[in-house]
């Protein structure tokens, strides 16, 4: 068994051979099968040759779609935000009815800092504006009395405005009479 025998390496050849062509078979049916599909792959390159400026216009889309895909979550805060705001559109409305007054706060802010110096002054007023109520009271009945003394001024005012111009009159004539008659004054 040392040597092989002039057969066996004839069989074993002749196997070698028989593998070879068969893989040559296989190797020719697949080239077969290429050169048939040569037409189809033409015919497909063609298709994506006109599809080119497409596929490089997608390729340009693809920053902007990795950014799409950043703010997805952004998006959907937004919506959310968009479904309040019906919600609280009452408090917006009401918060630019009072804008203007707002607008006076942050304007008197420097005062408004000055208060806690300023509230001790205005206990001391309250404590001083509480006999002032007591007078308040005590004068509102003499109020009604004024009102009234007001009518019977108005009245006496319009009876005696016209004597006004008479008496003026007289006090002219009065003048104009000789010194003799008129009744001697005091002179002292």
């Amino acid at each position: 068994m040392g040597v092989p025998s002039p057969l066996r390496l004839a069989a074993h050849g002749v196997r070698a051979v028989a593998a070879g062509s068969a893989a040559a078979l296989a190797a020719t049916a697949a080239l077969a099968e290429a050169v048939a599909a040569l037409p189809r792959l033409a015919d497909s390159l063609e298709r994506l040759a006109r599809a080119a400026a497409s596929l490089e216009s997608l390729s340009d889309a693809v920053p902007s779609l990795d950014r799409l895909g950043e703010v997805a979550g952004e998006l959907g805060r937004l919506a959310d935000a968009a479904e309040a705001l019906p919600h609280v559109a009452g408090d917006l409305e009401r918060l630019a009815a009072v804008a203007p007054a707002l607008e006076e706060l942050a304007e008197t802010i420097g005062e408004l800092r000055e208060l806690p110096r300023v509230v001790p002054a205005l206990e001391e007023l309250g404590s001083a504006v509480g006999p002032l109520h007591h007078t308040v009271e005590e004068l509102s009945p003499l109020a009604g009395t004024i009102a009234q003394m007001q009518g019977a001024i108005e009245q006496l005012n319009a009876t005696v405005s016209p004597l006004q111009g008479t008496a003026e009159r007289l006090g002219r004539f009065v003048d104009r009479l000789p010194q003799s008659r008129r009744s001697p004054r005091n002179t002292r």
